[in-house]
C-alpha cells in the first residue's frame, strides 16, 4: 500500500514539476511540488521508525528456553558412590 502511496505521489511531484518548467508558470506548481515532496519524504520516516520500534520483539526467557530445548537435565543420583548417566 505505501508503494501506491509512494508512486502517486512522486508522479504528481514530477507532473507539478515538469508543468512549472515548461510553462514558466510556478505560481500554480508550487503548492503541489512542496505538499507532494514533504508527502513522499514522509513515507520514508514514518516506515523507518516503524521498522525501528517492532525490530525485536521477543524476551530473555523465550531465548532462553528455546536455546535449551535439546538439553535434558535428568538426576542420574549417585552422589558420591558413583552412580552417574549412561
Amino acid at each position: 500500500m505505501k508503494n501506491i502511496i509512494r508512486t502517486v505521489l512522486l508522479t504528481v511531484l514530477i507532473v507539478a514539476i515538469f508543468k512549472g518548467v515548461s510553462t514558466d508558470q510556478w505560481d500554480s506548481s508550487i503548492t503541489a511540488v512542496i505538499v507532494s515532496g514533504i508527502l513522499f519524504l514522509v513515507t520514508f520516516i514514518s516506515a523507518k521508525s516503524s521498522r525501528g520500534s517492532s525490530a525485536y520483539t521477543g524476551s530473555d526467557s523465550s531465548v532462553y528456553s528455546s536455546s535449551n530445548s535439546s538439553h535434558s537435565h535428568t538426576d542420574c543420583g549417585g552422589g558420591d558412590s558413583g552412580g552417574g548417566c549412561d
